[in-house]
């Protein structure tokens, strides 16, 4: 009898160690409570920019799975967008990214004439000037669609691309001087990223071509009741670095082509800036075997942009170590990574509009028709 009721008494405790053990549902416990492995915030994060141009002032970014576009002109005539021309333009830009939204750097032809067909065929956002804006609206699309600007924004595209409105200035001709309230309004773009390598950055300057104008406050309906005083432009552009929080700027796509070394002298030293881009190429037409060649995507770029035609500019990037990278041909693309910035391959982009994986073509190439006036005197 007492061998017996040890016997259940052991048993009694067994199951009742068994029960608190499977937590009293069938549930085996693994003694207490682990906290889970912290995660890492940069395990979805964007590795690398590609950046692809394709004429004028019109820039493709795709950071990791958002792509957007920076004006997208491709026809450059005109008075009306042509519905053809953009859809062909998706076309090949959807091959190797996407187009999740847009932004506009001012509202000239040359950059904006196409953005109401996008929006239309997108649905995609758009942020730009008013008059853009209007003739987004204009055009039959929801007013809703296109944010206007104002500089000084950050729009946070996701947890790891931001993008800083810089309110900026048009470009000059040789001799003058704007003193902040001529031109359209015009807006550069600081695109920032964190990758799994580290932060990287764009300064994407739609126009100018000024060196004192950059220290200018830019004034809008000067003498009116509705004037208001913005910032410089190298000041807003200081604000913008110092918001996003990066020592430097990697990459800096300057235009238009003409007298950047102006802006040059100032931005690359005060910036770090890394690489260099200039844009707004192509848009002027060009002798080629006595024939006036214009802009033409399938064409190819008409005439070739020469550092021996900026030696200004070629000379003071070699004193601060700044690198050019410029295009050859229209849907050039780059990469910008930890590594640092080099040409990708886009044949597959190029071939929609018959172009060479690599170099000028199919057209022939003629002298640049503002040859020897890239630079201005006294620049």
């Amino acid at each position: 009898m007492k061998k017996t009721y040890i016997a259940l008494a052991v048993a009694a405790m067994v199951g009742a160690l068994t029960l608190a053990a499977c937590g009293g549902d069938g549930a085996v416990q693994q003694g207490n409570p682990v906290d889970p492995p912290p995660t890492d915030p940069l395990a979805n994060a964007p590795s690398a920019i590609r950046t692809t141009w394709f004429g004028i002032s019109n820039w493709h970014y795709q950071i990791g799975d958002v792509g957007f576009i920076l004006d997208g002109e491709v026809v450059n005539s005109g008075r009306t967008p042509n519905p053809a021309a953009v859809s062909k333009a998706l076309s090949a830009l959807e091959k190797k990214g996407t187009v999740d939204f847009l932004l506009v750097g001012h509202e000239h032809s040359d950059h904006a004439r196409q953005i109401p067909e996008y929006a239309k065929q997108t649905g995609k956002h758009i942020y730009a000037p008013q008059a853009v804006c209007d003739a987004v609206a204009a055009y039959g699309n929801p007013a809703s669609q296109c944010t206007t600007l104002d500089g000084g924004e950050t729009f946070k595209i996701n947890d790891f691309v931001a993008i800083r409105v810089v309110r900026w200035l048009h470009s000059l001709d040789c001799g003058q001087a704007g003193n902040g309230t001529a031109g359209v309004e015009t807006f550069g773009f600081l695109i920032t990223a964190r990758t799994k390598g580290g932060p990287l950055s764009i300064y994407a300057s739609d126009s100018g071509a000024g060196g004192v104008d950059l220290f200018i406050p830019r004034v809008k309906n000067k003498g009116t009741a509705q004037e208001k005083v913005y910032g410089s432009p190298f000041t807003n552009l200081q604000q913008a670095v110092n918001d996003a929080g990066i020592e430097n700027i990697d990459l800096w796509q300057g235009g238009p082509e003409s007298r950047v070394v102006n802006q040059a002298r100032v931005l690359m030293p005060a910036f770090g800036i890394k690489y260099f881009q200039p844009h707004h190429l192509g848009t002027r037409a060009t002798l080629v075997d006595g024939v006036q060649v214009g802009f033409s995507l399938e064409y190819g770029l008409h005439f070739p942009y020469l550092p021996s035609e900026v030696p200004l500019l070629t000379d003071f990037m070699k004193s601060t170590g700044t690198r050019p990278f410029n295009p050859e041909n229209y849907f050039d693309a780059w990469v910008l990574d930890k590594d640092g910035f080099r040409v990708d391959d886009n044949a597959q982009v190029k071939a929609v509009y018959g172009l060479p994986a690599t170099g000028p073509g199919p057209g022939k190439q003629g002298p640049n028709p503002r040859s020897g006036q890239l630079e201005c005197p006294g620049d």
